[in-house]
């Protein structure tokens, strides 16, 4: 009888369990989204009345309204191969495996700031082993892989691990 027992107290034990449940809780509040501003006005449309002056005068500028100066240095530096270099390296996908200043990551080595020669590199990506695919010169041009090169080599050497305190012994 005390097997028995046992058994009957374990299945109401089980029983009481599996009916105990947390409470409900109500969902987060939302709050809600900024207020929309309306988009400026595109090449040849008419601003909103709202911006204009009176009758007949031109459109209002706000006084807080940036003056548009010079080109900003950074758009001469993109000039550079290694400029144009970095803009492929990002928009070809280098940057999902190699990291976004080709100092590797889990899925590709590090690529910079002394990549191997030229030749071994373009031939590597034209014909990669393992999970890389490849880049044929119908998707990366030569002169765009010499460009990528250059940014690769454009790349500063990290600091030993003696200077980043965190990885001081």
């Amino acid at each position: 009888m005390s097997m028995m027992t046992s058994v009957i107290v374990v299945a109401m034990m089980v029983t009481i369990a599996a009916q105990v449940r947390p409470t409900p809780q109500p969902p987060p509040r939302r709050t809600a989204p900024p207020p929309r501003t309306a988009p400026p006005p595109k090449r040849g449309e008419s601003q909103p009345e709202e911006d204009r002056g009176p009758k007949g005068s031109a459109p209002q500028q706000p006084a807080s309204a940036p003056q548009q100066g010079p080109a900003p240095q950074s758009a001469a530096a993109d000039a550079t191969p290694a400029g144009i270099g970095a803009a492929l390296y990002k928009k070809n996908g280098c940057y999902e495996c190699h990291v976004n200043d080709a100092q590797g990551g889990p899925q590709g080595p590090r690529l910079g700031p002394n990549p191997i020669p030229f030749a071994r590199f373009q031939a590597y990506v034209r014909n990669p082993a393992g999970d890389m695919p490849p880049f044929t010169a119908k998707v990366i041009s030569d002169q765009d892989l010499q460009n990528i090169y250059a940014f690769l080599q454009s790349r500063p050497t990290p600091p030993p691990v003696k200077d980043i305190p965190l990885l001081a012994p």
